[in-house]
């Protein structure tokens, strides 16, 4: 799960994202009442009283993925606390194009089926949190295409992951000319600080409303200065996706 203790963390962060991510989409054409994100953001968990330290990190998380996936087309809306549960998830999980959550993550063990998968932990505003499993996911997604899925968690993207297919992403990397659709998933592999998730995401969106391919995005967002020198994330999908809203017929440039 994603560890919240970070008064370690002292690095200054450029504000590079505002300005740059609301002027990417807004020539984009794309009508934005079509495609519908959803950020779901577990804030309770990762400040008193359920972790001992006050994390400014997460909200400015939050922030940054509503500005992200609204630039790109998406209607994009962000949920936290008692809005963040597992059962709002799964309703507006049917409708979602593009979605982020950002949460404690792991491969938990589901005691239906006897059987692990990777999941992460709703909000609900208390310190007892439900798990999202990948597989309710997928029995809501029934393998409708997903657009851009960020999946701010630890675990996240580690070699069993079942997350990926949840959202009908297929674990392949699809570097041009080949392609799998308008599709990308990242996440994090093993355990990883908030601060450096940060670092990460910031440097990622930013590529992205840059006009950068989702796979260049995460490149250059893998080159960031981490804390952690063991930092790793992984991702999935078409390597040349710039994040638009919608299937590869919609015209970026048409009303």
């Amino acid at each position: 799960m994603p560890v919240s203790r970070i008064r370690w963390l002292r690095q200054l962060i450029p504000p590079l994202l505002a300005a740059t991510l609301l002027s990417a989409g807004s020539a984009a054409g794309i009508r934005a009442a079509t495609y519908q994100a959803s950020i779901d953001v577990n804030t309770t968990a990762f400040n008193p009283p359920c972790d001992g330290d006050a994390n400014f990190i997460v909200p400015k998380m939050q922030k940054a993925a509503v500005a992200a996936y609204a630039g790109f087309g998406h209607v994009a809306t962000g949920f936290t606390g008692a809005n963040f549960t597992k059962a709002a998830t799964l309703k507006r999980t049917v409708n979602d194009w593009g979605y982020y959550v950002h949460s404690h993550g792991d491969y938990y063990w589901n005691s239906t089926d006897a059987r692990r998968y990777t999941g992460f932990r709703e909000d609900s505003g208390d310190c007892s949190q439900a798990v999202v499993f990948s597989k309710d996911i997928k029995a809501k997604r029934l393998g409708r295409q997903s657009n851009l899925v960020f999946i701010s968690t630890c675990h996240a993207a580690d070699s069993v992951t079942t997350m990926p297919s949840a959202f009908a992403i297929a674990k392949t990397k699809s570097i041009s000319p080949d392609n799998q659709g308008p599709e990308f998933y990242v996440g994090y592999v093993g355990v990883r600080w908030d601060g450096d998730e940060w670092i990460f995401e910031q440097r990622f969106w930013n590529q992205l409303a840059n006009g950068k391919g989702a796979g260049v995005a995460f490149d250059v967002a893998m080159q960031g200065a981490f804390n952690d020198d063991a930092f790793d994330a992984d991702w999935w999908g078409t390597y040349s996706y710039g994040g638009r809203a919608g299937p590869w017929t919609v015209c970026s440039t048409c009303s």
